[in-house]
């Protein structure tokens, strides 16, 4: 096998970093629940969000200084940006924050777990890609494994923490990230992966900043604990700069179909951390979840014969 064969789009370097970049983006995100609400107990969930995109945009900007990264945005370009940046990542932060605080963990991270679902059909009913029944069982596969995790802790899903408008906000929410993975890869052919990120943080943090400073002013940044701060530093850096630069990185390799699998590996690692962290215990249900998730991967991304 020459270089170029092992280091081209087909070889197994280019696909093990391809595959790397969205394990990564998940295993960031399944860290960044128990982290946030560290910082959630003295900020409420708007104005926290409002404060990690700030800390994400502005640790992103010299990278693109240094970089050069920054070019002029085309005019046929605006009306993708707007929807990637305000129906896509903007409707997923927004109702995603409210969301989850009035559903039970276990009823949040199934519904999050269809995202999948969502984003086959976006791109089917869009003609974008192309689905083949591997990838159809991958994808059931994957929400199964995000189901026995979420049942896995012997409790069942918890009902008695969950309200039907958060369950439609969390709904809302995973259309919004569906619209937000099917339609930045058009976007990631013409610019740096950097400057998408730092538009749509950009454009998100005005809109968040409309809802929150009329409602909780300034003052409510003031004073907060050292906890508060690296909370908001590591969900701003790690989950939404370099997360979703990972993210978006593997939707440009692979495709939104492929990669969106990938984010149902997010409650894995979000139950290895409680197991480390939390002193969790697994359980025999939520370890087989695990391993049907990564069936589910794998099948999504194999190719049909």
């Amino acid at each position: 096998m020459t270089r170029r064969e092992t280091n081209g789009e087909n070889g197994p370097f280019y696909k093990l970093l391809t595959h790397s970049m969205l394990l990564g983006a998940a295993f960031f995100w399944g860290l960044n629940p128990m982290v946030m609400k560290l910082g959630m107990r003295k900020l409420a969930p708007l104005p926290f969000n409002t404060l990690r995109l700030l800390i994400g945009a502005l640790l992103i900007l010299p990278i693109l200084i240094i970089k050069k990264k920054m070019q002029p945005i085309k005019k046929r370009d605006v009306p993708l940006f707007l929807l990637v940046a305000v129906f896509g990542f903007f409707v997923f932060q927004f109702f995603y924050s409210l969301g989850v605080n009035a559903t039970s963990a276990s009823v949040s991270a199934i519904i999050l777990g269809i995202l999948p679902i969502v984003v086959a059909l976006i791109t089917w009913i869009g003609r974008l890609e192309s689905l083949n029944s591997l990838k159809v069982a991958g994808i059931i596969a994957s929400v199964v494994g995000v189901v026995m995790i979420a049942l896995g802790d012997g409790g069942g899903a918890k009902l008695e923490q969950t309200y039907l408008w958060g369950v439609g906000l969390l709904v809302i929410s995973e259309i919004g990230y569906g619209l937000y993975t099917v339609f930045l890869r058009p976007l990631t052919q013409r610019y740096s992966i950097y400057q998408i990120i730092f538009v749509v943080m950009c454009i998100s943090l005005v809109l968040f900043a409309t809802f929150t400073l009329p409602r909780y002013g300034t003052a409510v940044f003031s004073d907060l604990s050292l906890t508060t701060y690296l909370s908001a530093l590591f969900s701003g850096f790690f989950a939404l700069l370099l997360g979703n630069a990972l993210w978006s990185a593997g939707i440009k390799r692979i495709g939104s179909t492929n990669a969106s699998v990938y984010g149902n590996l997010t409650p894995v690692f979000g139950v290895l951390a409680g197991i480390i962290v939390l002193d969790e215990h697994l359980s025999l249900w939520q370890l087989v979840g695990a391993a049907v998730i990564l069936l589910g991967v794998s099948l999504v991304n194999r190719r049909a014969r």
